[in-house]
């Protein structure tokens, strides 16, 4: 029968960064990763003093910003350069967040009350209705007049990642779902027209994007796919569609959103065809209950920087390295282009 749509996985929180967040939550993982230390000298990482220093950065050397992001910021750059990678002119207005969260009940509150409890459930911050995190949400549903499941995700992600700042993660999300390279809220808009069945139309575009060239590139691998009858709900959607929140523990996520804000939402697919080629000598040699087993253990990885592991073993480093050339060989810079 092959995979089918199950019961949507929580992201996993490991129980010694569950009650941390902002830069403690990030230098906490660098801590538990030594090989991190090494690779972030090697990649000559440096600080970055401010979002004006951030924005000048990319502005005056734009190729080298996105190659030191791409691989990896330093904790206490993190926040600074995903603003300045996405941010929009004359987007952000003073007072405007403040004004949002005194608008009366709107149509999507009961939504929003529903996503909250599912957000991050095993963090400390979120162990009970989260006010930040509705305030964000409601905000956002305020400010496009749209809400949809899927966004409560990434805002709960953003404000881990910043420290709980509400209204920086307002407007980070905003820039995501804005910037012309992203557009994040297409990911979760269905397509109820002309009876399509309620499509995920952008999901399905970029699910066409992978297994073209996951046919192409990994031929041998695709047909054991194939013969095996792994379907994408198996593996590729969930990555999609949670932009890989709910299938990998958050230090591979941090690292991966780094990649995907330094390039555009294609680098989703780079990401994804990058796991396949790394794990493919191992995938090879599952049946199809074993790659299912395989893939659902992802979320359990550890020692994620450790280079020395063998081919069933996760490595963020040799991932970034090949979606990067992934990124590059198949022309997803030109994002247009490549989704016409």
């Amino acid at each position: 029968m092959g995979c089918q749509i199950g019961k949507t996985n929580q992201i996993q929180i490991r129980s010694k960064y569950n009650n941390l967040v902002g830069i403690k939550f990030q230098e906490a993982i660098e801590s538990s990763n030594p090989q991190l230390k090494q690779l972030q000298h090697q990649w000559n990482q440096f600080e970055i003093k401010d979002f004006t220093a951030a924005r000048k950065f990319k502005q005056s050397d734009p190729t080298r910003f996105r190659k030191y992001l791409m691989n990896g910021a330093l904790s206490s750059n993190r926040w600074l350069l995903w603003k300045g990678s996405l941010f929009v002119e004359n987007l952000q207005e003073s007072g405007c967040y403040e004004a949002l969260l005194k608008t009366s009940q709107n149509q999507f509150d009961s939504d929003i009350e529903k996503d909250l409890p599912r957000t991050l459930p095993g963090h400390h911050e979120f162990n009970k209705k989260s006010q930040a995190l509705e305030n964000v949400l409601k905000a956002i549903a305020a400010y496009n007049n749209d809400y949809v499941t899927g966004m409560n995700q990434v805002a709960g992600f953003l404000l881990l990642v910043n420290g709980m700042d509400e209204e920086e993660a307002f407007w980070m999300l905003n820039y995501l779902n804005i910037n012309p390279q992203f557009k994040f809220l297409q990911l979760y808009q269905t397509n109820d027209s002309q009876n399509q069945g309620n499509q995920f139309e952008f999901v399905t575009k970029l699910l066409n994007i992978f297994h073209k060239h996951f046919k192409s590139q990994m031929p041998q691998l695709y047909q054991h796919f194939e013969a095996q009858d792994i379907t994408q709900y198996c593996y590729i959607w969930k990555w999609i569609f949670s932009l890989f929140l709910q299938t990998f523990p958050f230090e591979v996520v941090l690292y991966f959103f780094d990649f995907m804000i330094a390039n555009n939402i294609l680098a989703i697919i780079s990401l994804s065809l990058a796991l396949l080629k790394h794990f493919q000598s191992h995938l090879l040699k599952l049946d199809q209950n074993e790659i299912a087993q395989f893939i659902t253990k992802l979320q359990e990885c550890s020692d994620v920087f450790d280079r020395s592991k063998h081919s069933d073993h996760l490595c963020v480093e040799q991932i970034i390295i090949y979606a990067a050339q992934f990124h590059e060989q198949l022309g997803f810079s030109k994002l247009e282009e490549t989704l016409e």
